[in-house]
């Protein structure tokens, strides 16, 4: 019995052992054979990480400046040319950034002592860049002159019936139409003056609603009814913002939908009422000509100065004289490009940068997108040429 009892007992204690215990500690030879996979797989991991740009802990600063069509200020937010490539290349390489607004004349001396990091709306010259690195160009403007237009009458004639005339000329007759049928509606069966004949009616319809827009108001017809004197107060209101609206597109339509001619030579800049503005490029190019200027503060300036025949031409850079003409004059004036004072627009860094060759990868990769062509259009339409 006592046998048992100690069999028992020992038993008991082995099993306990061996479930508290369940594995012994490797010898060093065993140690040294078996493979420690989470150690590897972090060492790896560690190798992947190294071998990939790498940049410092801090977000990127990223000095941009005021200079349609490439940085466009609004509000608190940039848009243009240059800040959608940046935003594309920043994502691709997986950057962290702060967009930081500095001087325009300034944004290379930023670069070189370390204000910012990169500077994404640089003009690269050969004096530049012996200071700084500029990236692969992502775009390249010359010299361009702004005029007024001189059209015969046979090209009025041609822009009145472009198709984006006759689409506006077609939307407005469908709105006539529209009201046309609502006045007839309410009038037909107490005023005389809207036949209840439906095609006599709605015409007569037709007919008030376009002299109640153009504020002509010949008088013969007048609504009667409560519902149509509320039309016609509600379609006057209305009216006033339709007029507004489409005379400014009509004179874009004709503006841009005309052919224009060459802008005149340099040669013929002599005996002209030239503008420009001061401490520029194209500036200095008109003082190495020996051709006098008159300055402008900014670039819309001396456009609209051309606009209202203070001066014959506004010279200065073709791409902000393109979309500014385009955004603020509605495409009125006449702008060609020379080939004149060619002007690169890149990626300026500081000599060296460990990102330099990722950027310029990058760069050639989104410029030979399809869509980047609609992005320079959309920003920088080409003027059509007279043929």
């Amino acid at each position: 019995m006592n046998r048992r009892v100690i069999g028992g007992f020992l038993a008991t204690l082995c099993f306990i052992l061996i479930a508290r215990f369940p594995s012994l500690p490797l010898t060093p030879a065993q140690a040294q054979q078996t493979p420690a996979p989470r150690q590897e797989a972090a060492e790896q991991t560690k190798d992947a990480t190294s071998q990939a740009p790498t940049t410092e802990s801090s977000p990127l600063r990223v000095g941009v400046y005021q200079t349609p069509p490439f940085a466009i200020k609004n509000g608190n937010d940039w848009d243009g040319i240059g800040v959608h490539l940046w935003r594309k290349v920043a994502r691709d390489l997986n950057l962290d950034y702060l967009l930081q607004e500095v001087d325009q004349d300034k944004a290379i001396d930023r670069v070189q002592d370390g204000t910012v990091d990169i500077a994404i709306t640089a003009i690269a010259t050969p004096s530049d860049e012996e200071r700084v690195d500029f990236t692969h160009s992502y775009y390249t403007t010359s010299l361009g002159v702004a005029e007024r237009p001189e059209r015969s009458l046979l090209e009025i004639v041609t822009a009145i019936l472009s198709p984006r005339f006759l689409q506006i000329a077609l939307w407005l007759s469908v709105i006539f139409m529209i009201i046309g049928v609502l006045a007839w509606a309410f009038e037909r069966n107490t005023n005389d003056q809207f036949e209840k004949n439906p095609v006599r009616g709605i015409w007569t319809g037709f007919w008030w609603a376009g002299v109640t827009m153009s504020t002509i108001g010949y008088g013969d017809k007048t609504p009667k009814t409560v519902p149509g004197r509320i039309l016609a107060l509600l379609w006057m209101l209305v009216a006033m913002g339709i007029t507004a609206t489409l005379t400014a597109s009509i004179t874009s339509v004709i503006a841009v939908d005309s052919p224009l001619e060459a802008v005149q030579s340099p040669q013929d800049w002599w005996q002209m009422n030239v503008g420009s503005v001061p401490d520029t490029e194209s500036a200095q190019y008109l003082q190495q000509e020996g051709i006098q200027f008159q300055s402008f503060s900014a670039p819309l300036d001396g456009l609209r100065a051309v606009q209202n025949g203070d001066v014959d031409i506004f010279v200065y850079s073709a791409a902000p004289l393109r979309y500014l003409n385009r955004e603020s004059l509605k495409g009125t004036l006449n702008v060609q490009a020379t080939d004149m004072q060619a002007r690169r627009y890149a990626f300026a860094l500081p000599e060296e940068h460990e990102l330099y060759d990722a950027f310029n990868q990058k760069i050639l990769q989104e410029t030979d997108e399809s869509d980047w062509r609609d992005l320079i259009d959309r920003y920088i339409p080409e003027p059509k040429k007279k043929q």
